[in-house]
């Protein structure tokens, strides 16, 4: 995950050097722990790597979503969502053994980064078979639906970084945008 990092670093370092210099340092052993005894389970180890190297990454508009949670803000969308844990489908789709499609949320889906429509990307650490528990997934809130992403964090993270290095990413020119303590925005080109 370190190697991961600092591609990203490198890449945003070309494009957006006050965004680099702005991002937050690891979370430590405790704070994640922390985390995890909020929601109740503990996190895959490529996510706990990933918290190591940065508590989140703010500024940056990752694919069409928003930034990287820190383990604070994690823990916050989580506790906002958990109340709807275990409600029923909005719809009726069949199991796939990609995605439990018998809820219309999981406590077990952990929000990572938000869209800022309501919909979130998660950590799934309750998925139908365990060989897929820390996928990555993106729920919606329109029907209350989710779809595969990629097999886990690290995956997700490294697709970001190709992304980067092959310049599919720009700063917001408008200085409109600014999220993140005046941070310029970096977003994917459209």
């Amino acid at each position: 995950m370190q190697e991961i990092w600092a591609r990203i670093e490198a890449a945003l370092g070309r494009i957006a050097p006050e965004v680099v210099a702005a991002m937050p340092p690891g979370a430590t052993e405790e704070e994640i722990a922390a985390v995890e005894a909020v929601i109740g389970v503990e996190l895959p180890e490529d996510v706990r790597e990933s918290y190591r190297c940065h508590d989140g990454l703010p500024g940056v508009l990752i694919g069409w979503h928003d930034a990287l949670h820190s383990l604070a803000a994690m823990a916050d969308d989580w506790r906002e969502r958990v109340v709807d844990a275990g409600d029923p489908p909005w719809d009726e789709r069949e199991e796939d053994g990609v995605i439990r499609r018998d809820v219309a949320w999981s406590a077990g889906w952990i929000p990572v980064i938000g869209i800022g429509n309501g919909d979130v990307i998660c950590i799934d650490l309750d998925p139908p078979t365990p060989e897929r528990r820390g996928q990555i997934i993106d729920w919606s809130h329109e029907g209350w639906r989710a779809r595969y992403e990629s097999a886990g964090l690290r995956e997700f993270l490294e697709r970001f970084a190709a992304d980067l290095e092959a310049d599919r990413y720009q700063v917001d020119g408008t200085g409109g945008a600014r999220r993140g303590g005046g941070l310029p925005l970096v977003m994917l080109k459209g």
